[in-house]
């Protein structure tokens, strides 16, 4: 869901530049996920930013971050390819790096190791957002996805992943 920008390693006001303490989320009947509609709806600023699209991280809808080339190796995976979840590349400022994840969208964080899940009530920026010039990309789109995976589904595809490449 729009609503902030983010800029300068934290989210900030459309209007005013100030940090936002909360974000200012749109109303869920405007949700999309045609990029063109939401470009169109919320065009990029002078400073080369989007306004965010973000998922709420609750009970029923967790992220968890693993390095692009491993994900791009599960996502590979023909147990992903017959029960894919959504997966979104994000660049983040990290230590005055740009570094990438990959999160995946689930439907629960169990069996996860606890240090690459988003925490509860957290925002996950979704394409089509630009945060400072480099823009987040599906991996795997939610229009390629009929639900989303459990976190112990995940677990077991990461481990199948790490052994095989033994």
């Amino acid at each position: 869901m729009p609503g902030a920008l983010w800029g300068d390693n934290s989210y900030v006001d459309p209007v005013t530049k100030l940090d936002c303490e909360s974000l200012a989320l749109c109303s869920p009947v405007m949700a999309t996920l045609d990029p063109e509609l939401v470009r169109r709806l919320w065009p990029m600023s002078e400073e080369g930013v989007t306004r965010s699209m973000l998922a709420v991280l609750g009970a029923t809808l967790a992220a968890y971050a693993v390095e692009p080339k491993r994900a791009r190796r599960v996502v590979e995976s023909e147990p992903f390819r017959a029960s894919p979840t959504p997966v979104v590349v994000l660049p983040l400022p990290a230590a005055g790096l740009m570094v990438e994840f990959a999160v995946f969208v689930l439907s629960s964080a169990d069996e996860l190791d606890e240090g690459f899940v988003l925490p509860p009530g957290g925002c996950l920026p979704l394409p089509p957002v630009v945060i400072e010039g480099h823009e987040a990309q599906w991996l795997v789109s939610p229009a390629e996805c009929e639900g989303l995976m459990t976190g112990p589904e995940l677990a077991r595809l990461l481990t199948l992943e790490t052994s095989n490449r033994r």
